[in-house]
């Protein structure tokens, strides 16, 4: 206190009044270490309106001098004039210096002239090409040896997401099969690669009813989120409407909020009959009161890869409906790692079909190639929309060729595209 006061004096004379003392804690954590801060309130008593405050509390040192601090050391009253002085005359220069910034005047930015941005862009043109071409040559020393016409296609394949050792054996046999003189031709070439393709490609048609005039129960898996509900729809709808079969629906889905509803809906649409089971033992009950259908379609929940607990729930059902057929449905726009992963862990359930979904929404479809050669399963359906009935296509080898290759059009070996489901 006393040290504040003697500021004071210093700064406002001996006759000033002291307005206002307040004692406070700053600092420390939780009350441990803290400083005490006293604060003066003062004025001078010949005029009544100037005003300074003084601060003095035991740790000042750490504040106001360059010496090193400690806890039982006090500061002489001549340091604190010192250091209102010093902070002073900081203030001036920060004042002055932020007058000066906000007088100087601001320097135009100079237009790049047309010709030197047109040299700019041709240079930043040629720097690509070169890049791109070190790249290419990088990859043609690790690469298979073929002409550049194949090589090009080559690379054109790994940018789409196929596996490199798919693509060096789709190219091989490219190169095998064709002579010197067709290899100089791309449409000839991209023919080629299209029907190895197809060749790669294994395809199960659409989903057919038994010989004997049981119902055919067909069970879809898979992932959350990858579509299945709506596939079963479609399914049932192009099934019931336009080959005339009849439809049963059943659905294990009691986990997801809405998707009982939004199975009901379908089924009232197209008029199936609808059941929703929750134990292994009502779905036994339940196929086979539908025993007059020609189609069983059940749906399930969507189940995590990782969750081997879901999985082994959901391995109880299927035992429970003694499916003639299990499709896996897997989403186009899943990554490559997830979708192998996926594939792999579903497989052991029985999975003899996949259904691919999305595929309007894919980047690339690449890594389809990779999963039908990691999982011993066929392609029975792909989806291109979320339009009911339609946005459905049963899967065909060149179909997923020439999509896989960026490529447009419908063909397909089971017939002609008609309502946007191929028959």
């Amino acid at each position: 206190m006393h040290q504040a006061l003697a500021q004071v004096k210093s700064h406002l004379g001996a006759n000033a009044v002291i307005v206002h003392t307040r004692t406070t804690k700053r600092g420390g954590l939780l009350g441990i270490g803290a400083r005490m801060v006293v604060e003066i309130t003062a004025r001078k008593s010949e005029s009544g309106t100037s005003q300074h405050r003084g601060r003095g509390h035991q740790r000042m040192q750490r504040i106001y001098s360059t010496g090193t601090p400690h806890n039982t050391s006090e500061t002489p009253a001549s340091d604190y004039g010192s250091s209102f002085d010093r902070l002073a005359n900081d203030r001036k220069l920060e004042a002055s210096q932020s007058f000066r910034r906000d007088r100087m005047p601001e320097v135009p930015k100079k237009p790049i002239p047309p010709q030197q941005d047109a040299k700019l862009g041709a240079e930043i043109g040629e720097l690509r090409v070169l890049v791109e071409s070190l790249v290419k040559e990088q990859r043609q020393l690790h690469a298979p040896q073929m002409p550049e016409q194949l090589f090009d296609m080559y690379l054109d394949l790994i940018q789409r997401e196929v596996a490199d050792e798919i693509a060096r054996e789709m190219m091989t046999q490219v190169q095998r099969d064709m002579t010197g003189d067709q290899i100089m031709s791309v449409d000839l070439v991209r023919q080629k690669l299209i029907q190895v393709m197809d060749e790669m490609i294994s395809t199960t048609g659409p989903i057919s009813t038994n010989i004997d005039g049981k119902a055919r129960v067909v069970v879809l898996i898979g992932p959350t989120g990858v579509g299945k509900t709506t596939s079963i729809a479609k399914i049932a709808a192009n099934l019931k409407l336009r080959q005339n079969k009849k439809v049963g629906l059943i659905t294990i889905d009691t986990y997801r909020i809405g998707a009982v509803d939004q199975l009901r809906m379908y089924a009232q649409i197209i008029d199936v009959p609808l059941k929703v089971v929750l134990t292994p033992h009502e779905l036994t009950e339940a196929v086979l009161l539908m025993q007059d259908m020609d189609v069983i379609l059940i749906d399930t929940a969507g189940r995590s890869q990782n969750d081997e607990l879901k999985l082994q729930e959901l391995k109880t059902f299927l035992n429970a409906a003694s499916p003639d057929e299990v499709h896996l449905v897997l989403s186009s726009t899943a990554t490559h790692s997830h979708m192998l992963s996926a594939a792999e862990r579903f497989k052991s359930l029985g999975v003899d079909r996949l259904i691919l979904t999305k595929l309007d929404e894919a980047i690339s479809f690449g890594v389809v190639l990779s999963v039908l050669r990691k999982v011993d399963a066929s392609v029975s359906y792909i989806t291109t929309g979320q339009d009911v009935p339609d946005d459905i296509e049963v899967a065909g080898g060149r179909r997923l060729a020439r999509m896989l290759l960026g490529l447009s059009g419908s063909e397909n070996e089971f017939g002609q595209k008609r309502d946007g489901y191929l028959v």
